[in-house]
């Protein structure tokens, strides 16, 4: 067996092997990052069906120097062991360790960020663009997986570079499966060469796209190619996955989570009401929805990664009469925020967003948090915004929000529930988990059980505000008019959220209350483990006490 990475220093111990030790190292690979990535969630998946195709890209291309840009950077492990980053890996995605994605601050072969799909190509054409006007010569080459390739700024990008006839490698990564089953005319009828060639582009074939030989062969072939190149590569995503790699199921930790409570919820609700439909932007998986999709393959639709085009869908389907459902984590929901606006709100359609993967999202970091989503959304009329507590809560807001006339957004973490404050959550309206109103905390969302365990045998008091928009003046005021010092908790930035309302409230009547709040600060949060994310910010219980002494 070979040792060469062993002694691998970077790319150029990499251009430094023969030819013919490159599939070995290549295998080497693949075992390095699964036994470093032993029980560390990730993509490892994706990336070890491109182990020979980044091992063969910094072999034949002049990295960095020439452009490399990987779409959505799940497919970028092996990318980040070869530049330098072997060491780093043991803490991929871990605190202060390596990021998940591709990340332009972590190294000079990282160009360009990414933890959002279908940006790739267009990226390669800013940098093509940029060399152009600089008269400065590279090559420059974008990597999309044939998941990513259903998002409309791909397109987007290959009608502009066919148009300029731009001297670009695309390289589409095709190994059959995202996350989800790819859905879409492309991979239906698997016409990406008519789609190419209609676009401007040099299409080229590789079903060998496992291969280093046939990955040289072709790159060298194409490399003499003026314009832009189209390289359609068959690989196998997983491949090389040793047992071992697999989480035994007797690990598992049984507990509740937000998002096993949607599934059984959407069940319940789906099997007594024909008019509910559910779409989903290639997010079934990732909510645990796939049950729902079996049981109702008609009603639920995955459009694919396509965040506008399935909010204006949904829309059309309000329009019609059905009663649409969009399930959506927060971060993609921010591509979509003008068709929210013009097509639903405008509109005054009242289709339900649940709105997944709110606040804090752990190891995926920056690029995943869902913090954006109240201040982007709370301005707009003709919606509501709520967010649950726990099982109970979430249970009956989705059944409340069927009902309703506006379209309602129901954010929620990925997170297990705290059970054991299940009995405090009553009514839709601001109630008391704690009845103390000279001092007390009000939470949003679901760090109410945080906040509670904080206040627990203390002279502070506890208010939980369910619903932020339309926010509960008369309410609110009412409950607060004789407090003296109240902490908002909130998992969201300070602008549209209960801090900044209640600082508008206290404005408009002389509310006496000194207020402050505890939200998502003014800065990206690196990525770690949701606990320890929470812990920094001071939104566990024990972070919360030491405002209550």
């Amino acid at each position: 067996m070979s040792d060469l990475l062993k002694t691998y220093q970077g790319v150029n111990s990499l251009r430094s092997f023969a030819p013919a030790e490159l599939p070995a190292f290549c295998e080497e690979l693949r075992r390095f990052a699964q036994v470093e990535g032993q029980g560390k969630k990730g993509h490892l998946l994706s990336s070890l069906g491109v182990a020979e195709l980044s091992v063969a890209l910094h072999y034949h291309f002049n990295t960095p120097q020439d452009i490399l840009v990987w779409d959505v950077g799940h497919q970028a492990y092996f990318h980040k062991i070869i530049t330098g980053r072997k060491e780093g890996f043991r803490q991929n995605r871990q605190k202060e360790g390596l990021s998940g994605f591709t990340n332009r601050f972590e190294s000079d072969f990282d160009p360009f960020g990414a933890g959002h799909s279908s940006t790739a190509p267009s990226a390669i054409a800013g940098f093509w663009k940029a060399a152009q006007l600089k008269k400065e010569k590279a090559e420059f080459i974008a990597v999309i997986g044939d998941g990513a390739f259903t998002g409309g700024m791909s397109f987007e990008a290959l009608n502009y570079l066919g148009q300029e006839q731009a001297d670009v490698w695309i390289i589409l990564n095709d190994n059959g499966i995202s996350i989800d089953e790819n859905v879409g005319a492309l991979k239906e009828f698997g016409r990406y060469q008519s789609l190419a060639e209609s676009l401007g582009f040099h299409y080229i074939h590789l079903s060998e796209g496992n291969s280093i030989p046939a990955l040289l062969s072709a790159f060298a072939d194409a490399q003499e190619i003026k314009g832009p190149k189209f390289l359609h590569l068959k690989t196998s995503k997983g491949k090389g996955l040793l047992k071992a790699s697999r989480p035994r199921a007797e690990e598992r930790v049984v507990t509740t989570s937000f998002q096993d409570v949607v599934e059984a919820s959407l069940m319940a609700e789906f099997t007594s009401n024909d008019n509910l439909v559910l779409l989903s932007p290639a997010m079934l998986a990732g909510a645990q929805l796939n049950s729902l999709k079996a049981a109702f393959p008609t009603r639920v639709i995955d459009v694919g990664i396509a965040e506008q085009h399935v909010v204006t869908m949904a829309a059309a389907m309000a329009a019609s009469g059905l009663k649409p459902i969009v399930h959506i984590y927060s971060t993609f929901a921010q591509r979509a925020i003008d068709q929210i606006i013009h097509d639903v709100a405008l509109q005054k359609l009242a289709p339900v967003f649940l709105i997944d993967r709110a606040g804090l999202v752990g190891e995926d970091g920056p690029t995943h948090h869902g913090a954006f989503d109240i201040s982007l959304l709370s301005a707009v009329p003709n919606l509501r915004i709520a967010a649950p507590a726990g099982e109970k809560a979430l249970r009956e807001m989705i059944s409340w929000s069927l009902a309703q006339e506006e379209a309602c957004f129901i954010r929620f973490p990925k997170d297990d529930i705290d059970l054991s404050k299940e009995h405090l959550w009553k009514s839709y309206r601001p109630h008391w988990w704690q009845n103390r109103k000279q001092k007390l905390i009000i939470s949003f969302g679901s760090l109410a059980a945080q906040a509670q365990e904080a206040v627990q045998n203390s002279e502070w008091g506890h208010l939980h505000l369910p619903i932020l928009k339309p926010f509960p003046d008369g309410d609110i005021f009412e409950q607060l008019k004789e407090s003296e010092l109240i902490i908002c908790l909130e998992e969201n930035t300070y602008a549209g959220g209960l801090a900044s309302n209640l600082a508008r409230l206290k404005a408009e009547h002389n509310l006496k209350g000194q207020i402050k709040s505890i939200c998502l600060p003014d800065y990206f949060i690196a990525h770690a483990s949701r606990l320890e994310q929470l812990e920094e910010l001071g939104m566990t219980a024990n972070a919360l006490k030491k405002y209550l002494t």
